[in-house]
């Protein structure tokens, strides 16, 4: 069924009809691609890596159509296959974290709270500083002091591709509104404040980067000296 006898080219087709928001059928290619993948004893690298994308669309897609109890079971087969691909070409940290946060999102949504705790634990352990992930874990399982803490390390709000987020180096950014609503009180007058002063031009859309460009700024006007 759609070309699982290629699994390349099933995997291309499943990452379009994935992104075209085709879920009902994207849903049903994924499910057949990776049961013909698992049910293969010869699976080589290639294939093995080609069964863990598949089984993380798939379990993308069955979260977002609330089927929480399979999503639970392929979430539980991707840690597993992920783990054996690692063991054979490296880890990718940054991606198990991801997984882990879905995961998270995942248990929350099928009220496992203390799988889901566990889950976004491991995301961290992965990836220290993930403020999406303590977002999520936050609106998920009403961990917001954990979210409050990590967000004292983020700095200020910056607006990146039209959004306001907050982001903490080299990690993953986060809705700036939606953890103002999650904290609430002073916190989320602050952020409301700064959004306001970066959409009037009172604050500059990203702080950290025109500190960045003032330093870089000739602090003399050498054209200003006498040439007597």
């Amino acid at each position: 069924m759609f070309g699982a006898s290629d699994p390349n080219q099933a995997l291309l087709q499943l990452e379009s009809y994935h992104r075209e928001g085709r879920l009902e059928l994207a849903e049903v290619m994924a499910s057949d691609m990776t049961d013909r993948l698992m049910s293969r004893k010869d699976r080589n690298d290639s294939d093995q890596a080609i069964l863990v994308k598949g089984l993380r669309i798939l379990a993308g897609i069955l979260h977002t159509r609330e089927k929480y109890k399979r999503a639970r079971i392929t979430i539980g087969a991707l840690h597993k296959h992920r783990n054996r691909l690692g063991k054979a070409v490296g880890h990718d940290l940054a991606q198990a974290a991801e997984d882990y946060r879905l995961a998270g999102c995942i248990h929350a949504a099928s009220g496992k709270r203390g799988a889901a705790k566990r889950a976004f634990k491991r995301c961290q352990k992965l990836q220290s500083g993930h403020l999406a992930a303590a977002l999520d874990a936050a609106e998920n399982c009403g961990n917001i002091k954990a979210l409050t803490k990590m967000l004292s390390k983020a700095g200020p709000v910056i607006r990146a591709n039209g959004n306001f987020v907050f982001q903490i180096q080299n990690r993953p950014d986060a809705d700036a509104r939606r953890i103002a609503i999650a904290i609430g009180g002073e916190i989320q007058a602050d952020i409301e404040r700064q959004i306001a002063a970066i959409e009037t031009g009172e604050q500059a859309a990203n702080v950290r980067l025109q500190a960045a460009m003032d330093k870089l700024t000739p602090k003399h006007d050498y054209h200003s000296y006498s040439t007597n």
